[in-house]
């Protein structure tokens, strides 16, 4: 499944999929026309984003005169930086800027470990500082470019071990990719006595191994990284970076890293020397971020630091010839752009972001090129400001000539006394100070800075003349609609550039990804195999766009959750208004606003679904009827037996109650004749024939008892 390449993320050179053009100079000569149209369209954009960097620098405008003051007002740097940090809040504010969507109740397990990875292959590059690169390129420059690629290339690194056991040397030896640069043996003699011969034998046993091993792997890995504006080349026809029908990156590449991406190196040494600089365009934009008098380098011996101009060139071509045109990608090397690799690609690897984008025009505008005009003018208004402060401060002065000590008058140290021949000789012009007739003007460029930008104090509440007699509401209104621009920029960068770059990293994961890893995803180790996931999954970006400001949605967040509590109290977690994940939900968000960025450190946000009830059984009528008839019967026969029993009772009781009255009057009468007659009447007997008579009473009563019992159960 994986598709291995000859360059990060590329195809190998010689891959069963890779078909050689028919005819390459006339692929040749397509990369040559298209590249010197995008260069001549680039170029243009090129020297105003120059300018804009200077100007964000605070390097222009410069002074017409050199004996005029050199202020230079820094809006355009001010404005910018005032935007990033609430830019970068909205986006890192949050663990989850970018979801996937699940398509179905099952889909939902593996939809959310999808998001988890790929926000955590962001963390991993460095995702906040390569996005705030291209969201400050963005801002300034007009576009920020992020590069996306499956790296493969190889990385070599060197170890030293020192006293290794025999078992430990074996280990290493059999790890992967090891290869064993030097190594010392320290081995023990053992002198053993040849049982055949009877000689003294001599054995070495390693004891232990000094050595030094070399790791050669590929890095197998998805790697993202912002890309400078001028190194990528699009075409003047295209309306975005997606359906443009060329473009192209190019880098400054030593031929060591060419030969580690799998170039052979002889083929690259003929083209060094062409990775001096891009063109003298880029040159002057590189120079205006970072101003070089001359780039000076270190002689070498060895050719890995050697520069190569190596350039990626993305075209739609008809490279199988079935008529139809696919993109592919051809490596170019040198300055005549030598074709060294032509491949079919899926997509184009490069992410752009844009904060206002134009219609039908692949590059927009920025917040810079609002600002420039301003700067400019509040720049040229302040130096004249100071130049008329100056000359109050410092009068010329007319001096008769001869008649004054020219030194004394050309020195303005405070208190030094000027020398003249007669009295009047020197007089000052007096200039007013006229500065203050600009400052109304001043605030006029700072409310247009305003309205152009959104940035202002109001919008931070640091206006106390302008909000300090406002109502509440008239506050929210004001500082709501300066935070609009900012998170109309916001979702422009997330619906552009964020989704192409989260979608162009699922495809890298799923398509070269070919094993199973385990890793760390909110704070739990899981096992994450991409080969299962859906590549077309659809993405969504939270990034609210709202009028209300972040108090007022927690106080709706707020009001909304004691509504869920009110619901899930009276009605239960089975209700149909609020389910148990909506009210996690919340809470969520509610922390995130709160500014902690990871709410699972605080409640569960992912909650299992309840396993639905069953459903009761409606029963027929028929049927309940019989069976309250049967539970009637029941209810009939056990009351009989207890009739029955109590009556059988109630016998045996009055028949023990007559026998001990017979007893009793039997053993009276047998007194009685004792006295009169001396008559010996046996009491034993007597007993014995009563106790069988009440025995056989019993036992016909129990059996009569039993068969009431049988007749009423059945």
């Amino acid at each position: 499944m994986k598709n291995t390449s000859d360059v990060d993320q590329y195809q190998e050179k010689d891959s069963d999929d890779v078909k050689e053009p028919a005819n390459m100079e006339e692929l040749q000569s397509v990369i040559n026309s298209a590249m010197d149209d995008a260069k001549d369209f680039i170029d243009q954009i090129g020297q105003e984003r120059a300018l804009a960097t200077e100007y964000y620098l605070g390097k222009e405008p410069t002074g017409t005169s050199s004996l005029q003051s050199e202020f230079v007002d820094t809006s355009v740097r001010d404005s910018i930086l005032f935007m990033l940090p609430s830019i970068m809040r909205t986006f890192f504010g949050t663990k989850k800027v970018v979801e996937f969507i699940p398509k179905n109740a099952d889909d939902i397990p593996l939809a959310q470990q999808q998001t988890d990875y790929i926000n955590h292959i962001i963390e991993r590059n460095q995702g906040f500082s390569v996005l705030y690169d291209a969201f400050k390129d963005s801002l300034v420059r007009k576009s920020g470019f992020i590069k996306a690629y499956w790296d493969d290339s190889i990385s070599v690194s060197t170890h030293e071990y020192t006293d290794l056991s025999p078992e430990a040397y074996m280990a290493l030896l059999m790890e992967k990719d090891v290869e064993v640069i030097e190594e010392t043996v320290t081995s023990e003699s053992m002198v053993m006595m040849d049982q055949i011969s009877g000689e003294e034998i001599t054995e070495e046993t390693p004891v232990s191994y000094d050595c030094k091993i070399r790791r050669v792997k590929p890095k197998d890995e998805v790697v993202i990284e912002a890309v400078p504006p001028e190194e990528i080349l699009i075409s003047r026809a295209a309306r975005d970076i997606h359906t443009s029908p060329y473009v192209a990156h190019r880098m400054i590449k030593s031929v060591g890293d060419l030969v580690a991406m799998g170039y052979d190196q002889d083929d690259m040494m003929d083209h060094v020397g062409s990775g001096d600089y891009l063109d003298n365009q880029s040159y002057q934009e590189q120079e205006a971020r970072s101003p070089l008098d001359e780039n000076l380098f270190p002689d070498r011996s060895d050719l890995g630091d050697r520069s190569v101009l190596y350039v990626e060139h993305y075209l739609r071509y008809d490279l199988d010839e079935d008529g139809i045109d696919e993109l592919i990608r051809v490596c170019t090397v040198g300055d005549a752009c030598n074709i060294v690799n032509v491949s079919p690609w899926d997509e184009l690897p490069i992410a752009m972001f844009e904060t206002d984008p134009e219609p039908h025009t692949v590059i927009g505008n920025c917040p810079a090129d609002y600002l420039i005009p301003i700067q400019a003018s509040k720049s040229q208004i302040m130096r004249d400001t100071l130049d008329s402060l100056g000359h109050s401060i410092f009068p010329r002065m007319t001096i008769v000539e001869g008649q004054v000590n020219i030194d004394d008058v050309l020195n303005t140290d405070i208190g030094q006394p000027i020398r003249v021949r007669a009295p009047g000789m020197v007089q000052p012009m007096s200039i007013p100070f006229v500065g203050k007739e600009s400052f109304p003007f001043m605030q006029y460029l700072d409310s247009l800075k305003e309205d152009r930008t959104g940035v202002s104090k109001a919008a931070a509440g640091l206006n106390a003349d302008a909000l300090q007699s406002s109502t509440k509401t008239a506050v929210t209104a004001t500082v709501s609609a300066a935070q609009g621009r900012i998170e109309l920029i916001c979702r422009h960068l997330a619906e552009g550039g964020m989704q192409s770059l989260f979608k162009l990293i699922n495809h890298l994961v799923i398509k070269h990804q070919d094993q199973e890893a385990v890793v760390r995803l909110n704070n739990e180790f899981v096992a994450v195999d991409p080969r299962f996931w859906d590549a077309d999954k659809d993405l969504t970006v939270n990034v609210a766009i709202s009028k209300n400001s972040d108090e007022e949605k927690m106080q709706v967040l707020s009001m909304v959750a004691g509504k869920q509590e009110q619901i899930l109290q009276m009605l239960g977690p089975d209700n149909p208004l609020v389910t148990m994940q909506q009210y996690a939900n919340t809470l969520s968000r509610m922390i995130e606003m709160a500014g902690f960025k990871d709410s699972t450190a605080f409640v569960n946000t992912n909650i299992p679904p309840m396993p639905p009830q069953q459903e009761e059984q409606k029963s027929d009528p028929a049927e309940m009827l019989a069976q309250a008839e049967m539970q009637k019967a029941q209810v009939s026969a056990q009351k009989a037996i207890i009739d029955s029993e109590t009556d059988r009772m109630k016998i045996i009781m009055d028949d023990d109650f007559k026998r001990d009255e017979a007893e009793a009057d039997i053993a009276l009468k047998a007194a009685e004749l004792r006295a009169k007659y001396g008559a010996q009447v046996s009491m034993t007997e007597i007993k014995a024939l009563m106790e069988r008579d009440r025995e056989i009473l019993r036992q016909v009563a129990k059996t009569q008892a039993t068969g009431l019992f049988n007749g009423s159960g059945g």
